[in-house]
């Protein structure tokens, strides 16, 4: 290779790797009773794990602008959300995109759950929204249409497809539609080649490792030739990290091996490893797979996803998993798996028993900044509300007969996910007999995040920082017990001990959480 050839390559790498451009998202959103959105960027494909990029507010026309940077050479899943809604798109470094947002069909829920339709405006056919979406309706066209010589499975997947319009990839399609009869080899052969010709004059890497996963999943089945599918589709292929129909076709394809292959044939000695936090063991003897010998990136990548789905079972040791995933976060050679193993390792711990409370961004009924920690301190019962929900009342009172009946036995601190130091105000007045310590979430969608709440009230008890019952049950539903426990404890002794954690938390638990 000469120097010029050298330096160009050299240039290459460091451009895909290391270097930002701005990108910007028009988004007209009026009639949705909100008056912010925000973007954030989903930082892995296998967690999906999100963290912000960039809010505005709406003008008086339901209008926004948003802007910022994302690296180069990435294709980047990120979430639009406006208020408790949320719908995705593909954005890139030098990405300019106009959406208009439909309103949310179905029941609404909190932290970004509920799917909001968009739709683009003046997109062009090689953006790489509107090749994700025509390829997706074209596969899904192809599956209905197979299944329809089976009239039953024929008319279930038209109708799933039908009810779930509009999904981004096969990662969000409903298992129902892989649920299905061998497809024919031929039939595959004919789709794929004619969905080659058709993108033949599009450019786009990303894109063509979309396509090319996407027929491999077709492929995939009971009856299936994996060696076949491997030489097709895996063997020489890089790893995407961007691109979810290569996550959703690796996550399939490798499903079983550590549960089956490895497990049934070197357990004893995986549960050593694993003991150890001994990542290269560990990888080592998940490379001895025929598909996987001599790639040593795939082959931790697969032992990484094992890991994390395999964590709620019984298989293996929790906490050894999750020592595991910090010697991965702290210590793999491959900097895509050091964010994903700690992507892993706090989607597993965040708010569980045994964790400490994230710190949360909070102030007075004065808007004053407060420093939680100072507060938790012995036997705590912390609750999120708000006060426009009609419901969370019914709780909170519940909750205010619980302090009168055990005194001060329990700490009560109530953080209101209220947009207005007022309407908290206001309600105050309104419950004169609510005695508790009341803060209000500064940045309310923030908080959300960090506490994973799903729905309101959400009520936690807290050893000092530490949490014991992650989510506790509501007042309504058994947590005068606790209070009870904590009261008795106290004029057993004159001290106020803590309550039990529940069972086997300190086992599955011993870690310190991964600093974010």
């Amino acid at each position: 290779m000469s120097v010029r050839s050298l330096l160009t390559t050299l240039l290459l790498l460091f451009t895909l790797s290391g270097v930002a451009g701005p990108f910007t998202v028009v988004v007209e959103a009026g009639g949705l009773g909100a008056d912010v959105v925000s973007l954030y960027r989903v930082t892995d494909l296998w967690t999906l794990r999100s963290t912000p990029i960039t809010r505005a507010l709406l003008d008086a026309n339901g209008r926004a602008t948003l802007t910022g940077e994302l690296s180069e050479g990435t294709t980047h899943r990120v979430q639009l959300r406006v208020g408790d809604a949320a719908g995705e798109l593909y954005l890139r470094a030098g990405s300019n995109v106009h959406v208009r947002v439909l309103p949310p069909t179905g029941a609404r829920s909190l932290s970004g759950t509920t799917k909001l339709g968009l739709e683009f405006i003046d997109l062009s056919p090689l953006d790489v929204n509107a090749l994700v979406a025509d390829l997706n309706e074209r596969v899904d066209a192809f599956i209905a249409e197979d299944l329809a010589t089976d009239r039953v499975a024929g008319m279930q997947a038209a109708d799933v497809t039908r009810r779930n319009g509009g999904m981004r990839d096969s990662t969000q399609r409903p298992p129902t539609l892989f649920v299905i009869p061998e497809l024919s080899e031929q039939r595959l052969d004919t789709f794929e080649l004619k969905l080659r010709r058709f993108y033949g004059e599009v450019k786009d890497p990303w894109f063509e490792d979309y396509l090319h996963f996407s027929m491999a999943g077709l492929r995939q089945g009971p009856r299936a030739n994996d060696k076949a599918i491997h030489e097709r589709y895996l063997k020489n292929a890089a790893v995407r990290y961007d691109n979810p129909e290569q996550v959703r076709f690796l996550r399939s394809f490798f499903a079983d091996l550590l549960q089956g292959q490895v497990l049934r044939d070197q357990g004893d000695t995986v549960r050593q490893a694993l003991q150890r936090a001994d990542l290269a063991e560990l990888r080592r003897m998940v490379q001895r797979n025929d598909f996987l010998r001599g790639n040593v990136q795939l082959s931790e990548l697969v032992l990484l996803d094992q890991l994390y789905l395999l964590h709620p079972g019984k298989l293996l040791d929790r906490a050894a998993i999750l020592r595991t995933l910090d010697s991965a976060a702290h210590a793999s050679p491959y900097s895509e798996h050091r964010t994903l193993a700690a992507n892993m390792r706090w989607d597993l711990s965040a708010m569980r028993a045994g964790e400490a409370l994230p710190p949360l961004r909070v102030v007075d009924e004065r808007d004053r900044p407060v420093a939680l920690d100072s507060l938790l301190q012995g036997p705590v019962c912390l609750a999120v509300t708000a006060t426009w929900c009609t419901y969370c009342s019914v709780e909170m009172a519940g909750l205010e007969q619980l302090k009168k009946d055990n005194g001060d036995a329990v700490r009560v601190i109530v953080i209101a996910l209220d947009s207005s130091a007022t309407a908290l105000r206001n309600y105050r007045k309104a419950h004169p007999g609510q005695d508790f310590i009341w803060l209000r979430a500064l940045a309310d969608q923030e908080l959300r995040e960090q506490l994973r709440l799903r729905s309101i009230p959400t009520f936690y008890v807290l050893n000092d920082a530490v949490l014991a019952r992650s989510p506790a049950p509501l007042p309504s539903q058994g947590l005068g017990a606790l209070f009870h426990r904590a009261g008795v404890e106290r004029e057993r002794d004159g001290t106020i001990k803590v309550w039990e954690e529940p069972e086997g938390v300190k086992q599955r638990n011993t870690t310190a959480p991964t600093p974010r």
